[in-house]
């Protein structure tokens, strides 16, 4: 019946092809004018799981109460100096905060004023009391740097202010010797021309670790757009040009987080040279050529697919309203797989056309053989594709579904419609080779003649490597999806190398600032957990003990850091001052043999050199040493004047940050790292839920996405399995016969996943779409087999099904590979995985289902 219908179909659209061709027209234009109205995509990664799992509402919930903590930009300013970078920062910051229509909040976390005025605090009483005793002993120092804390002063230090308690032993060469080779590299990166700047707090605490500053900002997104953070993120560049942050501070901003991140990998989607995308074009028609050796069926391919690609786009907004991450990708794979079928049906039409007077004639017969065959694999590929429906996968749930419309009412129907049309239109002319593979038939006679032995050492080696198995990798970490080499991944290395940014974090959300601190106190007391913070962990403790300490230091130094500096130095006044400091340091050297002498002796010689250059040289160099002290000054100055911290006069937006609104409260979770700086994240998530099962984010929220993903792909594998199975059931009427279609299924599946351990290919969020693609796909090319099997057929390999297959699975393969060549790290493994499944499946097919078949049980009928 099935036949018989379809062949109607084809005898009515040849019949009337210019009518069918122009509805199709008409059909494509209308698609096209709603795609380009209605075109919309929507990169909020959020969206591709079910919203509704348990781990994704306590995201959701911590999202919803702590807006702030979510889509966040991090500006990363990096300088010569820290000081250098954190005003920078804060520059930056302030520009930042006059455009509220770009940007809801602008943090500058550790480096905003209530932690520069009460910094000290968060020290322990003991290390408050030391650094206070110094710096008051330094008295007599800190009065000459903020008596004239220019180039001149620091020269006058050196020979003036110095001289005496080196003259004395209270101070040696030898003790000097950090600041002596930080001021001599500084120097001598000035006279050479490259950046540089003196970091004093760096010279105060060498231990120090050198850190960029960071401006976090929340910037308005728009999801409709393809880059939603760009315009944020272009406002934050542009900030920084106008600002002139590199010429004053030698400053550079880069930027990373969650939003960077996404759009960064949005952006890697669409890179590619020209010639790139051409090479996979150019394969695929020379395939078709290869495959159809028309011009004519070519066209009529190329122009069925590509307006079915229009029809599927259409009804695909129309199903889903906007395309996401994933669902994207439906048009490589319609492209792949309309090509796929047009193949089939054009060279059945051309095996046909070379014994038929004319091609209406050749039609009608190629559309007899081809109709069951090609609508059962049709049929059965959708089915691999809407499995995905029922899953909480939502993201491939939707690519399923339109991938699988768009073959059952698009590409199915228009390759038995629009393309017999076209071919009647076009009238292409006979071929004068006869398709097929004539040289492997003593390759199928062999194979037959051995057929057991071919059984058993195929057989043999699949099982064999089914130990392999145990090897196969899931690659949980999301980062690795993307591209290294962008700017937001390549700053985010950097930053996780010099600070800890809490990328691994997990939340939970408690009832009330008491219960959270219940809750840290718990979880701090974990070995794989390093600190569980709430609001009240921003409030210092034995804070008069160390307000005192503080307070004594303000009294004793704020009169002379507050003192109004001298005026400004001539460039005259500079040049005798750095002379005078080298001479100094050459006597010192003279004087005082021995460690430090080297140190001495190198600077004395670059501060000669500095005021033989010109006074260029000198204003970069009074900004590279003189600039950073400056702001040191200033910092010291707001951290004498620390006030008592609690949770009520901690700023509102830092309280906003740990107390929601409505009493809710934060506790934030840091795993414990090893030597090298690596946490076991498994354990410590599992050891963090365990102790409180309400936690999220970080590596919960990861695995808990990873068993999403893979519970998705088991029961869309199983659904198709058993869907497809059922189709052939209703087709073929014989259990023995669907075995004979599944089992070199279950053949190459187990081969790909084994292939995949082989060549050290781990299965991530992105490539393992192809192992249920494989199902529908792989049953297409066995479907074909059958059939011809069924109809008595048994030289397959040489016969013309077989290059129909090959060739139609080149060009997939074509159009799956090109994804091979994204920049994007998870797109590329996509179609890698993509194109070792389809060869392993089209091995299966072609060496493998001939032989587990056999001989056919009847005579070939006649066509």
């Amino acid at each position: 019946m099935l036949t018989a219908l379809i062949a109607r179909i084809i005898h009515a659209s040849s019949r009337h092809a210019w009518a069918v061709t122009g509805v199709f027209a008409l059909l494509v234009v209308l698609s096209v004018y709603y795609v380009v109205r209605h075109f919309a995509i929507t990169t909020d990664v959020t969206q591709l799981m079910d919203a509704n799992a348990a781990w994704a509402q306590r995201d959701a919930a911590v999202t919803a109460a702590f807006p702030n903590r979510s889509d966040t930009t991090l500006a990363v300013v990096s300088a010569p100096a820290q000081e250098l970078a954190a005003e920078a920062a804060r520059v930056l910051a302030a520009r930042l905060r006059q455009q509220p229509r770009l940007f809801r909040a602008v943090s500058l976390g550790s480096g905003d004023d209530f932690f520069r005025r009460h910094g000290l605090l968060y020290l322990s009483s003991a290390e408050v009391r030391d650094l206070t005793g110094r710096l008051q002993d330094a008295r007599p120092l800190l009065n000459a740097l903020a008596r004239d804390p220019s180039l001149r002063g620091l020269a006058n230090l050196l020979s003036v202010t110095l001289l005496t308690p080196l003259q004395t032993g209270q101070i040696t060469l030898a003790g000097m010797t950090p600041l002596l080779d930080k001021s001599a590299g500084t120097v001598e990166a000035v006279l050479a021309g490259r950046p540089a700047a003196l970091s004093w707090q760096a010279v105060a605490d060498p231990d120090l670790p050198a850190a960029p500053a960071l401006v976090e900002v929340r910037p308005v997104l728009d999801f409709s757009e393809l880059l939603p953070g760009a315009p944020s993120s272009d406002a934050i560049r542009a900030a920084a040009a106008e600002l002139r942050l590199r010429e004053r501070y030698g400053a550079t901003v880069a930027l990373t987080g969650p939003i960077p991140l996404s759009d960064d990998e949005f952006a890697s989607l669409q890179e590619g040279s020209p010639l790139t995308g051409a090479i996979p074009v150019a394969v695929v028609l020379v395939l078709l050529w290869r495959a159809l050796r028309s011009g004519a069926l070519v066209l009529a391919v190329c122009i069925t697919m590509l307006g079915g690609l229009a029809l599927t786009a259409a009804l695909g907004l129309m199903m889903v309203g906007a395309l996401n991450l994933i669902s994207v990708a439906f048009a490589i794979l319609f492209v792949g797989l309309g090509v796929y079928f047009g193949i089939q049906f054009g060279m059945r039409f051309r095996e046909y056309r070379r014994h038929r007077a004319s091609a209406r004639q050749a039609l009608l017969a190629a559309g007899r053989s081809i109709a069951l065959p090609l609508s059962l694999a049709a049929t059965a590929t959708a089915f691999g594709f809407l499995a995905f429906l029922p899953t909480a996968y939502r993201g491939v749930a939707e690519l399923g579904q339109i991938a699988g419309v768009g073959i059952l009412f698009v590409a199915l129907p228009a390759c038995l419609t629009v393309l017999p049309a076209l071919i009647r239109v076009l009238d292409p002319a006979r071929s004068r080779g006869a398709p097929g593979y004539p040289r492997l038939a003593p390759l199928d006679r062999a194979l037959q003649a051995h057929r057991t032995p071919v059984l058993v050492a195929t057989l043999g080696i699949v099982a064999a490597g089914l130990p392999l198995l145990w090897h196969l990798e899931f690659d949980f970490d999301p980062l690795h999806l993307k591209n290294p080499e962008s700017e937001s991944m390549a700053t985010l290395a950097a930053l996780a190398r010099s600070t800890d940014i809490g990328l691994d974090n997990v939340q939970v959300l408690a009832p009330s600032l008491a219960q959270a601190q219940a809750v840290a106190a718990r979880l701090e007391r974990l070995p794989e957990v390093a600190h569980a913070l709430t609001a009240t962990s921003l409030v210092p403790d034995d804070q008069p003990a160390k307000l005192a300490a503080i307070g004594a230091a303000a009294r004793s130094l704020l009169p002379v850091l507050e003192q109004a500096p001298l005026a400004p130095a001539t460039d005259l006044q500079r040049v005798a001052a750095l002379r005078a400091a080298a001479q100094a340091l050459r006597n010192a050297v003279l004087d005082h043999p021995g460690a430090g002498a080297a140190s001495a002796r190198r600077l004395g010689q670059d501060l000669a050199a500095l005021a033989r250059a010109d006074a260029a040289t000198r204003t970069r160099a009074e900004q590279a040493l003189a600039a950073p002290l400056r702001l040191a000054l200033a910092a010291l100055v707001l951290a004498l004047q620390a006030q008592p911290v609690t949770v009520d006069t901690l700023p509102a937006d830092l309280r906003r940050n740990w107390i929601a609104p409505d009493g809710r409260a934060l506790v934030d979770v840091s795993p414990k790292r090893g030597p090298g700086g690596q946490a076991p994240l498994g354990a410590f998530a599992r050891a963090v839920q365990a102790a409180a099962p309400d936690a999220g984010g970080g590596p919960i929220s990861v695995r808990h996405a990873a068993d999403l993903v893979i519970d998705a792909f088991v029961k869309a594998a199983l659904l198709a399995v058993a869907t497809i199975a059922l189709l052939l059931w209703i087709a073929f009427r014989r259990v023995g016969d669907v075995l004979l279609t599944m089992v070199p299924l279950l053949v190459s599946s187990l081969a790909t996943l084994e292939a995949c351990v082989l060549l050290g290919i781990r299965l991530n969020f992105a490539n393992i779409i192809a192992l249920p693609l494989l199902l529908g796909v792989g049953v297409a090319f066995k479907i074909y087999y059958i059939m011809a099997w069924r109809s008595g057929r048994q030289a397959q390999l040489a016969h013309p099904l077989t290059q129909a297959i090959v060739l139609s699975a080149a060009t997939t393969g074509t159009a799956f590979g090109s994804l091979w060549l994204s920049n994007h790290p998870g797109t590329a493994s996509m179609g890698k995985l993509l194109v070792l499944s389809l060869v392993c499946t089209l091995i299966g097919a072609v060496f493998f289902q001939p032989v587990l078949l056999g001989r056919p049980r009847s005579t070939p009928s006649s066509s």
